[in-house]
């Protein structure tokens, strides 16, 4: 069964972050987030850090803005990483609706 998760969104912050599995080959994850109310500005991020240490928290991770959902973005967005990332986050900066995000990761093919 592939990874897949989904949450929607209503409050501003810094959301935790969602582990993929970068050792899937090929790798793929494919990120939605879709606008279903008000006004929203948010950002997708990534991080190289599998903080597998039960210690790491998302604070430990260096994290990177997508180029797809970069900082500012008020509308739906999507994007796909074909190179292994371990985490994704959403940075909610204002919202007034809510945003739902999905992420998918299929199996391997090995």
């Amino acid at each position: 069964m592939p990874l897949q998760r989904t949450e929607t969104y209503t409050t501003s912050g810094t959301k935790g972050s969602w582990n993929c599995d970068p050792s899937i080959a090929p790798f793929n994850v494919n990120v939605a987030a879709i606008l279903t109310g008000g006004p929203v500005s948010y950002s997708l991020q990534y991080s190289y850090d599998v903080l597998d240490d039960p210690l790491l928290t998302d604070s430990d991770a260096q994290w990177l803005d997508s180029n797809d959902i970069p900082l500012g973005t008020a509308a739906s967005g999507e994007t796909n990483f074909s190179t292994p990332i371990a985490r994704i986050r959403i940075v909610i900066v204002s919202i007034t609706g809510s945003l739902k995000v999905t992420m998918l990761q299929g199996m391997s093919t090995n």
